[in-house]
């Protein structure tokens, strides 16, 4: 389960990254779907449906896209929305779905929302949660059915006093919700069901990256053996590790919300001034990156700016990173210089373009990567930090 905070409830035990068929076969279809019932009887008590044909329509779209890529492509998933703030969804034994508001509200694209998905689903066709409630039963009255509740309601303060009070428990670790490879293994099958489907798995990392820049607004402090869930540092590295093994390429704006570069004109002094030929000036994410004063060969100063614009705003959504920015000449003598963006000139810079006649075409330039390369590295960190 993805959630933004997480509670520590019953203890963890190592397991493999593999499922075989012989552990599966070990869960009739039957007894799951009924310790599963139980756990849809207490969302049902504990949350309020949400009514929401649009949100429910694409969660269903996804949930039909994904669920042939899996180890179980004979699920027949039931999918619900919860009118909750949580961001989180919760993918139940016995083919349940459930979305919280909060995830369909706070996911930046369908990849994202998808990445979620396929996450949970990846626990549903290993059998996650009914390994969890079958190791921890004994935490708990009743058996496998009452540990499933307790693993998706989460366990009290004084049941977590309880589970530390109990010395074999403590020293074999205690979990949230799976375990720290249960994780990494729904991440790593999330990512294999998504590059067969037409969402971007990029969309995990970004999404993962959003819950990690979370922590640095609180403290976490290191649990050590009683961590539950990898770390967002560590946790996003084999993500990243995942998607490349896997012959893609990492485009972070491809499935997140992103501002376009803008033009601003500067209104001439003169009123009567042609406003084509007043200056322009470039902007990216709140950072000026040039003043374009000289028509070249446009019609126009705001035509050659609009140009420059739309040149950059192409590369940027094709995944432009600070590597992709450059400088070359267009002549033998250095006097047309091109600043390029990944590989296709965005502006030509001449003599004429130098404001008041001080530097050179290469130096004007210079100052043009400096401005993007500014840009997008507040972008990075923006993404790192909020």
């Amino acid at each position: 389960m993805i959630r933004r905070h997480l509670s520590v409830v019953l203890f963890a035990v190592a397991l493999s990254l593999g499922i075989t068929a012989a552990y599966a076969a070990g869960w009739s279809e039957e007894r799951e779907k009924a310790a599963g019932e139980e756990v849809v009887a207490y969302v049902e008590k504990e949350y309020e449906l949400w009514e929401d044909e649009e949100v429910l329509r694409q969660v269903e779209e996804i949930v039909a896209e994904i669920v042939p890529q899996t180890q179980r492509p004979d699920v027949k998933y039931t999918v619900k929305l919860l009118d909750s703030d949580e961001i989180n969804a919760m993918s139940i034994p016995g083919g349940y779905i459930y979305v919280h508001r909060g995830l369909a509200e706070d996911a930046q694209s369908e990849h994202e929302l998808a990445a979620v998905l396929a996450h949970e689903i990846a626990h549903n066709c290993t059998y996650d949660a009914m390994e969890q409630a079958s190791r921890s039963k004994k935490l708990f009255i009743g058996g496998v059915s009452a540990a499933l509740v307790a693993i998706f309601a989460g366990a009290s303060h004084d049941e977590i006093s309880t589970v530390l009070a109990a010395g074999a428990y403590v020293r074999q670790g205690i979990l949230s919700r799976y375990s720290i490879d249960m994780e990494q293994r729904a991440d790593l099958n999330a990512i294999e069901y998504m590059v067969n489907t037409r969402y971007n798995p990029v969309g995990l990392l970004t999404f993962m990256e959003r819950l990690g820049a979370a922590t640095y607004a609180s403290y976490r402090p290191d649990y050590g053996i009683f961590e539950t869930h990898p770390q967002h540092t560590e946790r996003c590295a084999y993500i990243i590790q995942a998607i490349y093994d896997a012959g893609l390429d990492i485009n972070r704006r491809a499935v997140t919300k992103w501002d376009l570069p803008t033009v601003e004109t500067i209104a001439p002094e003169d009123g009567d001034a042609d406003p084509a030929a007043a200056p322009a000036r470039l902007s990216l994410w709140g950072e000026p990156i040039v003043t374009i004063e000289r028509p070249g060969e446009y019609d126009g100063v705001d035509k050659r700016a609009q140009a420059a614009c739309q040149t950059l705003a192409e590369a940027l959504a094709d995944g432009m990173a600070r590597y992709d920015i450059s400088t070359a000449r267009q002549d033998e003598d250095g006097e047309q210089i091109a600043v390029q963006v990944r590989g296709k000139p965005m502006l030509i810079l001449t003599r004429d373009d130098i404001q008041d006649g001080d530097g050179s075409p290469q130096s004007f330039a210079d100052e043009v990567v400096r401005a993007l390369t500014r840009a997008l590295h507040r972008e990075q960190l923006t993404r790192r930090y909020q």
